[in-house]
Order: C-alpha cells, then sequence, then structure tokens
C-alpha cells in the first residue's frame, strides 16, 4: 500500500498544499492566499493542507508526515525561519513545529528552492535511476537553485548551500540586494531581464524596438515580453535575451566544473520559453565550455511546473521519515 504525505509550497502570494504518494505522484492539491504575519499565514497553510487531503478522499491520519518548503534563510535542523524578504515581521517563526502540530503529524522544513530541486531530482527531469548528480536553475523574480550530490540533498553548514542566484558572474558589477556585485541574478532573472530592456530604451531613445509601444502605453516589461518581441525579429529584444542566456551558459559552465553532475535543469518563469531558452544557453555553453574534453552533463528544462516544491517538500518528508 502506497503512503503519502504532504507538501506545502509557501509563497509570498499564494501558499500551494498537495497529497503526494511516496512514489512523487501528486494525488490532490489546493492553494490559497498567503495572507500576512506569521499567525495567518499559519492558519491559511494549515487550511491548504487540510483542504488538499479533503479532496483526495483521504483523512489526516492517512498522511505519513508533513514537508514544508519555505523562503529563507532558515534553519532546516531546528524547522525555524530566521526571516523572510517575502513575508513581513517574521523573525526566528518556529514554522516547522507551527504546523506540524496543528495537523498533528511529523513536520520537516527545508528551503523552497531546494524543495523544487529535489521534487525534480526524484519526480521530474531528473527522476532516473541513473541520475545521482543533479542541479536545478529556477529563474523568476530571482535566481534560486538546489543541488544533489550522489542522491543527497546539499544544505551546506548554514543552510545557504546552492544559493546560485548570488554567483558572481560579472566582477565589480551591479550592487544586489544581497550586498555583493555582480550576482547572476542581477543579469538572467527574469525580473532583470525586463529591466535591461528598458535601461537600453531609456540609454537610446532614438533606437527603434517595439518594445517601445508597451512603455508608451505606461506598461513595464518583463522576461515574457521580451522573448515574444524577439520571436518576432525586435534587434533590441533580441539582444537582450541573448544576454540573459549568455549569463545563464556562463553558471553553467562553472556549474559543470564545480561538480561535473550528470543533468542541470532549467525551471521558473523564464523557462516557459521553452526551447527559446534552452537552444541559446546550449549555444552560448558550447561556445564558453572548456575544449580538453566532452562535457556529459545535460542542459534540460524542467518538468514539473509550479508543482516542483510540494512535490520535493514531500519527497523531503518521506526520505527524512525513512531516516528517523
Amino acid at each position: 500500500m502506497e503512503k503519502k504525505f504532504i507538501g506545502i509550497d509557501l509563497g509570498g502570494t499564494n501558499i500551494k498544499a498537495g497529497v503526494v504518494s511516496d512514489v512523487g505522484k501528486l494525488i490532490a492539491k489546493a492553494s490559497v492566499a498567503t495572507g500576512s504575519g506569521p499567525d495567518q499565514v499559519v492558519e491559511r497553510m494549515i487550511q491548504a493542507a487540510r483542504q488538499a487531503v479533503r479532496d483526495g478522499n483521504l483523512e489526516m491520519r492517512d498522511i505519513e508526515a508533513v514537508g514544508i518548503a519555505s523562503p529563507g534563510p532558515l534553519s532546516s535542523a531546528d524547522g525555524i525561519v530566521l526571516r523572510s524578504a517575502n513575508l513581513p515581521g517574521w523573525h526566528n517563526v518556529p514554522l516547522r513545529d507551527l504546523v506540524g502540530k496543528a495537523l498533528n503529524r511529523p513536520a520537516f522544513l527545508e528551503n523552497d528552492a531546494k524543495s523544487a530541486a529535489y521534487g525534480e531530482f526524484t519526480a521530474g527531469a531528473g527522476a532516473d535511476e541513473t541520475i545521482t548528480n543533479f542541479i536545478l536553475l529556477t529563474l523568476g523574480t530571482g535566481v534560486g537553485g538546489g543541488i544533489i550530490y550522489h542522491g543527497r540533498l546539499i544544505r551546506g553548514v548554514s543552510d545557504s548551500a546552492a544559493e546560485i542566484g548570488h554567483m558572481i558572474v560579472e566582477p565589480d558589477g551591479d550592487v544586489c540586494g544581497c550586498g555583493q556585485r555582480g550576482c547572476l541574478e542581477l543579469y538572467a532573472s527574469a525580473s532583470r531581464t525586463g529591466k535591461y530592456a528598458q535601461h537600453l530604451l531609456a540609454i537610446a531613445p532614438s533606437r527603434a524596438s517595439s518594445l517601445r509601444s508597451l512603455l508608451a502605453a505606461g506598461s513595464t516589461i518583463d522576461a515574457r515580453e521580451v522573448v515574444e518581441h524577439a520571436k518576432m525579429g525586435d534587434e533590441l529584444a533580441n539582444e537582450v535575451w541573448d544576454r540573459a542566456c549568455r549569463f545563464l551558459a556562463l553558471a553553467c559552465v562553472n556549474a559543470a566544473r564545480w561538480l561535473d553532475p550528470q543533468m542541470l535543469a532549467l525551471a521558473g518563469g523564464m523557462a516557459a520559453a521553452g526551447d527559446f531558452l534552452l537552444n541559446r544557453v546550449k549555444h552560448h555553453f558550447a561556445r564558453l565550455n572548456w575544449k580538453m574534453s566532452e562535457t556529459q552533463m545535460q542542459i534540460v528544462l524542467a518538468t514539473l511546473g509550479n508543482d516542483a516544491g510540494v512535490i520535493g517538500a514531500a519527497a523531503l518528508a518521506r526520505d527524512a521519515e525513512h531516516q528517523r
């Protein structure tokens, strides 16, 4: 008989919860607005979890354990969210114990990007028994990630491993919110891709671009629109997209040198561009990569979409339960 777990993915806007089998099958899921303040957010996490259980025609006693994917920084060992940029007022919140007590089930806490990586590794792009070394890059407002090495999620001594978005790709470059200069997410995230297009339009007011119509209409430009206009042949949009893909390829080259993984998957909003992202990144990877030997790392698109965090959190709870 298959065992069942709950995965809860805490986002700044929505909370997603799902019942997941021990082989990574999503049985039922629910979503609610996140709310504000630890008390309200925890209450809504419980609400989403219970709704997913009901939608799966189950009872809470059918659930083995609960995995929670949360923005960090956090302590997975202590089950505490230390603070959160997307959740004002959060400081040393014992999220694991609050959720576990309310649901009366063992609970486990992990970073959201690491949870998504584990989801893709166990049930998505990396779900092949021959894949044991895997990296996920999530490309959204920022750039996140997760690393699985010999089948185990890498956390680091302070749960700060795999902050791939804060890899420095431009020495002495722009100042990042983290305090460093030249971080990857300043040059290759969805939000920054749109902002760079707006920057080019501002410094070259005579340069023709179909993107100008968006600004004229009072809109901002995001990566989705950059892709759309680049596909239509707009030169400036293509330049912006190519730049973002080049920086992503540089990150991929560095990842290949650090760990020599079998697979690196691209996820998040920018990955919705599909082959328009993948082929461009692969082109620059081949150009920038070393020539001493052929690199075995596959660069692929993630497959689980927005469910990766839920499935990964549930899988981490499953594996943590097995080790208890």
